[in-house]
C-alpha cells in the first residue's frame, strides 16, 4: 500500500478515517511510514496520523522511528511510546496520552496536546497547551496558553501570574 492509496480511499483527513483504511499489520504499516515523501500538509498530516497508529498498534513495545523528517509525528497519539531522532513541526499535535522521545523537535511542538508526555532535548517553539507534560534542555520560544506541565532545563514553567501568586 503507499501514501497516495491512503489519501484516495480517506473522506477527510481523520484518525478514524485513516485507521480504516491503513495496513492492519504494525510492520506494514511502519514501512509504509518509512517509504512515504509527504509533500503537502494534507500527506504530513495523514502521515502523522500512521505515526501514532503503529505506535499504538506495537504498545506495549517502543516505536522506533527511523526517519527524522517528519512533521506532525505522534498526531493524537492515545497510548504507546514513540522514538525518534529529529522531528519537524506539530510534534505531538492533539496528543491524548502515550509518550514521544525526541533529541530535537520542530516548531509548534505539543499544540492543542491534552495529555501525554514529550521528552526532548530541545524544542524549537512550544505550542498552546492544554494538558500533560513536557520535559525539555532547551527551548527556543513558547506560546501564550500553555496548560500542560512544561520543564525546561530542570525548571518548571510558571504558566500565569495567578498560578505564581499561588505557587504553583
Amino acid at each position: 500500500m503507499e501514501l497516495k492509496e491512503i489519501i484516495k480511499q480517506i473522506a477527510n483527513v481523520s484518525k478514524v478515517e485513516i485507521k480504516r483504511v491503513a495496513p492492519k499489520e504494525c510492520e506494514e504499516i511502519k514501512g509504509l511510514i518509512l517509504k512515504s515523501t509527504p509533500d503537502d500538509l494534507y500527506e504530513k498530516m495523514v502521515v502523522g496520523y500512521l505515526t501514532s497508529i503503529c505506535a499504538e498498534c506495537m504498545y506495549p513495545d517502543t516505536f522506533h522511528l527511523q526517519r527524522n523528517d517528519l512533521d506532525y509525528i505522534g498526531f493524537e497519539l492515545e497510548k504507546g511510546t514513540i522514538e525518534t531522532e529529529t522531528a519537524g513541526k506539530m510534534l505531538g499535535t492533539c496528543m491524548k496520552g502515550g509518550k514521544i522521545k525526541v533529541n530535537k523537535a520542530g516548531d509548534e511542538t505539543g499544540s492543542s496536546m491534552n495529555g501525554g508526555e514529550i521528552i526532548a532535548d530541545e524544542i524549537m517553539g512550544i505550542g498552546n497547551t492544554l494538558k500533560g507534560k513536557i520535559i525539555a534542555g532547551k527551548v527556543g520560544k513558547l506560546s501564550k496558553n500553555q496548560g500542560a506541565e512544561i520543564i525546561i532545563n530542570g525548571v518548571k514553567y510558571k504558566r500565569s501570574l495567578l498560578d505564581r501568586l499561588l505557587g504553583k
